[in-house]
């Protein structure tokens, strides 16, 4: 099951519908009782038990909590419901409409699905599948043999889902239908129907004053069709009558309406004033009438309880836009953005042209206008962004500002500039241009702060447009903090801890484009920024002194050649290339293992190197027994007080030995591949490993991943040789269509300096490559370039030739 994304707590007697995957449907249930903190066991409405877990399974509370109590009225009104037959006429009891709607039951069956037991369809056309063992619900007496010759009737046309009016002309019980009706619709005629299955409803006929005879539908206690009222004074009062007669009157089958009703309800109506409905209340986007108990939706539409709540059962999107509906439904709230009123502006004059109680009202007036987008586009500080429909929007009561269609930067809109502090104006410029003249600040600045976008300061002061009244905001939280520490160096001890990068170097005084603290924190080179070392807040790692190791600069010729020079430091290298060479400079270039002054850079870290009881920890070994048998372990650890190691062995026993004083072979079963070290100019084997770990530890600052990568192929060389699988034939790579370039001074014909390739000796001297490349190969007659000769070198020919001797 999916996880549950809601944020109530479930709780015994709760009312909920648990979702089952291997059904696909939703299931209607009760809370009985706690298991544990996440376990619960529920008593669902078709007599089944079973547990969920409130974290991992799918489940959402109902709107209206329903929790069976007695179950003794449960078995009474189950034995009720079980009298009941296909066709049976019963009115259920709507609590939110506050009145009983009528109807036939057309199906049952005895699993209690998602829809329900029962489908009930009513006379107005709807459907609907329920359990009427969690309905009000009462069972109408059949007694349409009351008809008479001269009854007037409304027959429901089930086709057209329509009311026809027709009166009663003549009646033969003997027959399947026994009543013969005529329509006021000349275009019907007349019909035989059977008036006791048939849905039907009483038309009062009433005569006032001699005036055109006036017809009004009733049924009292059934489902109205259609029902006219003249105010709704007359409505509130007929729902009180209902609720006063709701226990005692049972509902009467169509043909035994009161006539005595109907005289009250025009007494009432002669004698009351007309009223108003409340302008507050809203219309509900599915059933179309005011909503008692308006809930919204995730997409800002507003329905009643009732209405929602039943939908979300078996469905998860909203019944009028269609989006799913990703949250629980809200009730009203005055401060929800679901339930405040909008204003529409037009785009040019951005004057109010429409207004709506809520964004959902709107959706409903109008056909095109969504809910959703509305509430966006009232929420956005952005022009482009407020227009939908052709229309601007807003809240009800924003003082918010629209630009209107064409008023941009070319003719200017006058703006405020306010003070941080009081809130007073100190000025208003005609236009954001005139504004960065007269103060220096960016437009950019200035533009952000009426944008409403990041901090209210702009340049030291409070930007809005003329109009506006809104104040200064509070400085958004930032989002991007992590945390770093300041340590010794030497000691390791945390000596300041800081909330952000930006922090820690306004306390060191440090301009906030330096990236040094950065470098150091993410291990790029760096090993201290400002004579301090710092590392990320929750991190482990200490300085190269307390690791046991040093950090020297090293220059090679060949980016994978032989250290020529070792520096102790960046001041010590720069003593030795002299003024031509700047410290900070020969950092970075040994953080990047870039070239410079003619040789490639880098760093090394010089830890202590191991003693031989510390190198051979975590290798695998076997150890001759005194039976004779051999039994295999791992070295786990080595004690230097002692010279013994912890030796533990496959059968879960651990030791401690000498190695000098056992009998033991090492063992490689662990994966790995011996591999061979060669050297690049001659390919001859230098040395033979057991595998790349063993490698790696043999040769200072290796990295295991590089001779990995040489191994398979991907690189020619790691840490100044060539490395492959035991077994393999494979060779170095002799570098093809490279040719060393040999600088000449112009004067003496004299050889300077001797490149690698062109591009190392265009670097060097700060000049293109094309110009070097014309002059060795004579191309437009070309005899320098950078203010030196430049030719092929001899030196490649003459090792050719050593060779071949």
């Amino acid at each position: 099951m999916s996880s549950n994304e809601q944020t109530e707590v479930l709780q015994t007697g709760m009312r909920i519908t648990c979702y089952w995957p291997d059904d696909d449907q939703w299931y209607k249930g009760t809370v009985a009782e706690k298991l544990d903190d996440d376990r619960f066991k529920i008593s669902y409405d078709d007599g089944d038990e079973g547990e969920i877990n409130a974290k991992e399974d799918k489940w959402r509370r109902s709107l209206h909590n329903c929790i069976k109590e007695n179950t003794l009225i449960d078995e009474k009104k189950e034995a009720l419901i079980n009298k009941l037959e296909v066709g049976s006429r019963i009115s259920v009891y709507f609590p939110y409409e506050k009145e009983y709607y009528a109807g036939s039951l057309t199906k049952k069956r005895d699993v209690s699905a998602q829809k329900g037991r029962h489908r009930i369809k009513y006379d107005d056309g709807d459907i609907e599948w329920t359990d009427l063992l969690f309905r009000k619900f009462k069972r109408i007496t059949k007694k349409s043999e009351g008809l008479k010759v001269g009854s007037r009737v409304a027959v429901y046309d089930e086709k057209r889902k329509k009311n026809y009016h027709a009166t009663v002309v003549k009646i033969k019980p003997g027959r399947v239908r026994p009543h013969k009706v005529k329509y006021d619709k000349e275009s019907r005629g007349k019909e035989w129907l059977n008036l006791h299955i048939h849905p039907f409803l009483d038309v009062v006929v009433e005569r006032q004053n001699g005036m055109k005879r006036k017809e009004e539908i009733v049924f009292e206690g059934d489902r109205p069709i259609k029902r006219r009222f003249h105010n709704s004074t007359q409505l509130e009062q007929l729902m009180q009558h209902d609720n006063e007669t709701e226990q005692e009157s049972i509902p009467q089958e169509a043909g035994a309406h009161s006539t005595s009703r109907v005289e009250r309800e025009i007494q009432q109506d002669n004698e009351t004033e007309p009223a108003s409905v409340p302008a507050s209340e809203e219309p509900c986007a599915h059933c179309k009438t005011c909503t008692d108990a308006p809930y919204a939706t995730s997409c800002h539409h507003i329905f009643c309880e009732l209405c929602i709540g039943d939908h979300m059962h078996g469905h998860g999107k909203c019944p009028l836009c269609k989006i799913p509906i990703r949250s629980a439904p809200v009730p009203f709230s005055p401060d929800h953005d679901s339930f405040k009123a909008i204003e529409a502006l037009s785009r040019k004059t951005a004057e109010v042209e429409l207004e709506f109680s809520s964004a959902s009202a709107a959706s409903i007036k109008v056909p095109g206008f969504k809910a959703a987008r509305i509430i966006e586009a009232c929420q956005s500080k952005r022009r482009d962004d407020r227009e939908h429909r052709g229309y601007y929007w807003r809240f009800k009561g924003s003082k918010d500002r629209i630009l209107r269609v064409g008023e941009g930067v070319k003719e200017g809109v006058p703006i405020e500039q306010v003070d941080l502090e009081t809130g007073e104006i100190i000025k208003t410029f005609s236009s954001g241009r005139k504004a960065h003249e007269a103060t220096g600040i960016s437009r950019v600045v200035i533009k952000r702060v009426l944008e409403r976008r990041g901090k209210a300061n702009g340049g030291g002061f409070f930007w809005r447009y003329q109009g506006e009244t809104h104040a200064p905001w509070p400085d958004p939280e930032p989002t991007n903090l992590n945390p770093v520490e300041q340590l010794d160096p030497e000691s390791g001890e945390v000596l300041a801890s800081f909330k952000s990068l930006a922090a820690a170097k306004r306390a060191m005084g440090m301009p906030m484009n330096r990236g040094c603290i950065r470098d150091v924190c993410n291990g790029d080179g760096r090993g201290t920024a400002n004579g301090f070392f710092w590392r990320w807040k929750g991190s482990t790692s200490m300085s190269h002194q307390l690791m046991g190791g040093s950090k020297f600069l090293e220059i090679r010729k060949k980016r994978d050649g032989k250290v020529l020079k070792v520096f102790k430091n960046s001041k010590e290298a720069q003593a030795f290339f002299g003024h031509q060479s700047c410290w900070s400079s020969i950092c970075r270039y040994c953080r990047e293992e870039g070239f410079y002054l003619g040789y490639y850079w880098r760093y090394r870290v010089l830890r202590k190197p191991l003693s031989s009881g510390e190198a051979v920890v975590g290798k695998r070994l076997r150890i001759k027994q005194g039976d004779g048998k051999w039994l295999e372990g791992k070295i786990k650890s080595f004690r230097s007080d002692s010279g013994e190691h912890e030796i533990e062995f496959d059968s879960g026993k651990t030791e401690r030995h000498r190695l000098e004083h056992l009998e033991y072979e090492w063992k490689n079963d662990q994966g790995q591949k011996p591999i061979e070290q060669l050297d690049l100019q001659t390919g001859q084997i230098l040395n033979t490993f057991d595998s790349i770990s063993d490698a790696s530890r043999g040769i200072e600052d290796a990295s295991a991943s590089r001779i990995t990568a040489v191994c398979k192929g991907r690189y020619n060389s790691a840490h100044g040789y060539f490395w492959r699988y035991k077994g393999s034939t494979a060779l170095p790579r002799k570098n093809k269509g490279r040719r060393k370039i040999d600088q000449l001074c112009l004067k003496t014909g004299r050889v300077i300096a001797t490149f690698d390739t062109i591009t190392d000796a265009g670097k060097a001297v700060g000049i293109t490559t094309p110009g070097i490349s014309y002059c060795c190969n004579g191309r437009n007659g070309s005899k320098s370039a950078g203010g030196f000769g430049w030719k092929f070198s001899t030196e490649d020919e003459e090792q050719g030739h050593e060779e071949q001797r």
